[in-house]
């Protein structure tokens, strides 16, 4: 038997429960078992991988080493739990086909990403794929006529469950020989009545009316215009130099265009898998947990984040002397 074959699952049910009980006589209640018997196998557990999972001088407490398989052990009882769940689901004839919802803004990449793990994970099961706007799929979520939902940021979300899968940066779409285009980073001052949001008011007003919000915060006020998800449309405008377009920066260009960040914020579009908090749906459980480790975020990133994330950074450039230079430092947004 390997070193790796002593950490049997059942030792680490045995980690969860004294850490959560707080000494090993309650956990050996909790779990009808002999305190001796567990503090031995706890013990045994501990000379063969030569670590210590508890302080015992310090009333049970975790280790380093201990933390980090109290975490394992955790994350292992759950995904065990919705395991079993699902099997008996399957064998009693009870798994329907996975009701998936998704936005206009959302990618095809990612899209066919979260469809993929879910057949990955639940061989020959079915999916609905439902196309539609952010309130109507959250209403369908919240009556159960729906499972799940890839939507974009904000949404109001007491009830329901965020994981942020994506956030991509926003950019402003200009042509290539526009004067802006010769900055790293476009001043604030220079979009004001000039920049349009065309694809929010419409299918997202909870996004357009924070983007609104924003804008104005850095001194800018929007240049007016008619809703449209036709991208081609919105570059053609773009190309003939009516005006600038916010976009994703991951959004292909025609030629001729180029994008530009702003100076002194950093915002982002947020993609996000959202549920119920309170579901039933075991195979659900089990997508939301692949899914979080597939499209896995950097530590310490909030899972409720609005349509944008603002930091404040100083404004850099290629070329050029800009008339508003003086103006740069009064356009930056505290973070959250």
């Amino acid at each position: 038997m390997s070193i790796d074959d002593h950490l049997e699952f059942r030792l680490l049910k045995y980690i969860v429960a004294i850490a959560e009980a707080g000494t090993f006589t309650a956990a050996a209640a909790r779990l009808h078992v002999s305190q001796s018997a567990l503090s031995t196998q706890i013990r045994t557990l501990e000379d063969v991988l030569g670590i210590r999972v508890f302080d015992r001088e310090h009333r049970t407490t975790l280790t380093r080493a201990g933390k980090v398989l109290l975490r394992y052990g955790k994350e292992g009882l759950k995904t065990r739990k919705h395991i079993v769940q699902t099997i008996q689901a399957i064998h009693a004839g009870r798994m329907t086909h996975l009701r998936l919802g998704f936005t206009p803004f959302v990618h095809k990449s990612t899209l066919r990403s979260v469809s993929e793990i879910y057949k990955e994970l639940i061989p020959d099961s079915g999916i609905i794929p439902e196309s539609g706007d952010n309130e109507e799929l959250t209403n369908r979520i919240r009556q159960d006529d729906l499972d799940v939902a890839l939507l974009t940021l904000p949404i109001a979300s007491d009830d329901l469950q965020i994981n942020v899968l994506e956030r991509e940066r926003m950019v402003v779409c200009m042509r290539a020989d526009d004067p802006l285009a010769d900055y790293d980073e476009v001043p604030a001052a220079a979009l004001n009545e000039k920049v349009s949001i065309f694809t929010y008011q419409r299918h997202h007003p909870a996004a357009y009316a924070q983007l609104m919000e924003m804008f104005n915060e850095i001194g800018v006020t929007l240049r007016p215009c008619r809703p449209t998800m036709n991208i081609d449309h919105i570059q053609w405008m773009v190309r003939e130099g009516i005006c600038y377009s916010v976009i994703q920066a991951g959004r292909p260009l025609v030629n001729g265009l180029v994008t530009r960040p702003i100076a002194g914020v950093d915002w982002t579009f947020d993609t996000a898998l959202v549920a119920k908090v309170e579901h039933s749906n075991s195979a659900l459980s089990l997508l939301i947990e692949e899914v979080a480790k597939h499209f896995r975020q950097p530590a310490g990133m909030s899972e409720k984040r609005p349509v944008a994330s603002v930091g404040v950074r100083k404004p850099a450039r290629r070329a050029g002397n800009s008339p508003n230079d003086h103006q740069l430092g009064l356009f930056g947004i505290e973070s959250e």
